[in-house]
Parts: C-alpha cells; structure tokens; sequence
C-alpha cells in the first residue's frame, strides 16, 4: 500500500521531524563554516546518508533532503552554481534512499539571500530560484516541500507559491529574531495570511532554543485553525539574545550551550499539549535529541533499543527519567542526582 502522505499522517496526530544537518555534519568535517552550502551530497554522500540512518532510526517521521542552500545564487557564493542541479538531486535521491517505505521525504527550500524588499525585480529573481529547486526535487519524489528560514513574509510567499504551482503540500517556517517578520508584520499574522493562500502547515524553525520558540508558534496557533509546526534549535539562548546566530558563540563555541536530551523531550511533550502538530528540531538537535522526543511522544522506534539503563551499569546507585530531569514529576528534596558515581569511578 501507499505511503500515507504529509496531511494525511497529522490528520491522525503528531508528525515528528528530523534534526539538524549543515552544524552536524561541519562538526564531522563534511560542511565548510561560512558558506554551510550543502555539496556534502555529491562529494561525500555516505556521510549524508549516515545522518539521515540516525535520525531514522531515532523515530523521524520526515527526512528532509538537505537542500538548505541550495540555490542557484547561494551556491555559486561558494564555487557550486554549475552544480546546482547535481546537488538538488543527490540529495533528495539520499534521502529518499534511506527514507524507504518508512519515512516521508521533504523537499527543502530557504532563504536565498536574494530577496530586497526594496528592489521589486527581486521578487522575480528569487522565484526563478524556487522554480528550478521545485522542478529538480520533484522529479525526485519528494512528498512535500518544507520552505523554512524565512526572515521576511514576502520571500516566504514566494516559496509557498512556488511550491503550490507545483502542486505539492507546503509547509513554511519563519526564523525571527523579534516576534514579526522584516516588513514588521506579527507572527501571527504571517502565518495567518500564508494559510489564507494555500500553506498546509506553517510555523517556526532555527534560530531559537525550544523556551523562546514557543511563545512564537503560540501567536501562530492562536491565528490560525491549521496544522503548526516548530523545529527549535538544540543550543541554549538567553533572554536577551533569543537568535543563537546573535550569541558571542555562534558558529565554532555552541557545544557548552548544547540542550541535554531531557530537555528536548520536555519541548517535545510541551509542544504537543501546546497544539503543535509537527514537532521537530534543527541546528544542534542530533539523534539522541530526537531518540528522546519520540519516546516522550509516547513512541517506540528501532533506536529505543539501546535507549539507556543506567541501573544496570556498576558505577551508577540510581538514575533519575527523562521525565524527571525535565522536570515533568514533582522530585523529593533528597532525590538522587542524575549518574551518582560510585567512589572510585
């Protein structure tokens, strides 16, 4: 039988998405800091395909083609405009490969750095850019196109259009360092105008750590009747610098401010009660993140089979849940600490 597709699955409940590729993969030496273009799918596409198996097998629902810049402009800013098409297709062939019968695969469009609100020509030129990543990703088999990134609503439109054009079902994200887009205009509008032209799903990713995404995809949910999603980031902001590309760390001094596990869970279930219907992560979330929101999701994936028991390791007395370093269950004052190590350890 067919696969269910994209509507069909959050008809029945929560989809959970996948992680964070461009950070991951610098991080294991495949993406270059600076440019983050995605060439990783024809000059290393075991490395890829590697990704994709953990985040599978962590319980993704969706794999998303790594095609985040992947235009044809962005592309040539790193030597990789004659490889456009090349690499669009890799991509989505990767994923879709690894995806099998058990996963749906998105198509990925994003900011493309050529959109100036105050240059009207740019609404064509950056839909030229949508259209040949629509066409090469389609042919593909892709299930649907996630457009995610946007800072402004106007190049976000743009996307989606290109998308429905092409008749696929669109989910668009916004990435915000305030609470409206670039022209100014309130998140919850946003989403409520691109749902009013056709968006499926619509909401936030990157950027933010889980705390400051939420009160976002909350003005989102208020606005709008459809489906919601969020795909926060794994590192940790502040009150004071939501956007992780704002923090004195960004790009190369995150790890320290990577979020724990419990911590994702806890988004996780937190977005779900919230009424969010697409729960994923983004810069920073690697497999373990999304291993530990599918099973706070109530889920089993292939994964949990080496889901953690601490109990039966020599050096650890006792061993706090997920559940409670997150902080879902009332804990007694003399709770034992999380990996209590035995004297001599």
């Amino acid at each position: 039988m067919p696969k269910k597709g994209i509507l069909e699955r959050l008809r029945e409940g929560v989809v959970l998405g996948d992680g964070g590729y461009v950070l991951e993969l610098e991080r294991r030496g495949y993406v270059q800091a600076g440019p983050y273009t995605p060439e990783v799918a024809i000059e290393h596409p075991d490395a890829l395909r590697q990704l994709h198996r953990e985040f599978l097998r962590a319980g993704a629902d969706v794999l998303q083609a790594l095609t985040f810049y992947a235009s044809r402009e962005k592309l040539g800013t790193a030597g990789y405009g004659a490889a456009v098409e090349a690499i669009n297709r890799a991509a989505v062939r990767i994923a879709r490969e690894v995806a099998g019968d058990q996963a749906l695969v998105a198509g990925t469009l994003c900011l493309t750095w050529m959109y100036d609100p105050h240059d009207p020509s740019s609404r064509d030129r950056v839909r030229r850019l949508f259209d040949e990543q629509v066409a090469v990703q389609a042919s593909e088999g892709v299930d649907f196109f996630i457009g995610e990134t946007f800072t402004f609503l106007e190049e976000a439109r743009l996307a989606l259009r290109a998308v429905k054009a092409a008749g696929y079902p669109a989910m668009i994200t916004f990435t915000l360092k305030q609470n409206a887009s670039g022209e100014g205009t309130p998140v919850g509008d946003c989403a409520k105008l691109l749902v009013d032209e056709g968006a499926d799903i619509v909401g936030a990713n990157c950027g933010r750590d889980p705390a400051h995404m939420l009160p976002l995809v909350a003005e989102m949910r208020k606005a709008v009747s459809g489906y919601v999603a969020a795909q926060p980031i794994g590192f940790r902001t502040r009150d004071d610098i939501p956007h992780f590309t704002q923090l004195p760390e960004f790009p190369l001094g995150l790890d320290p401010l990577t979020l724990t596990r419990a911590e994702m869970a806890d988004f996780a279930v937190k977005a779900r009660e919230s009424g969010v219907n697409y729960v994923g992560s983004c810069c920073g979330s690697v497999a373990h993140h999304v291993r530990a929101m599918a099973e706070a999701l109530g889920r089993t994936p292939l994964g949990s089979a080496k889901s953690p028991d601490l109990g039966r390791h020599p050096g650890v007395q006792k061993t706090r849940t997920l559940d409670e370093l997150a902080g879902r269950r009332p804990k007694s004052p003399d709770a034992p600490q999380f990996g209590t190590p035995q004297p001599g350890w």
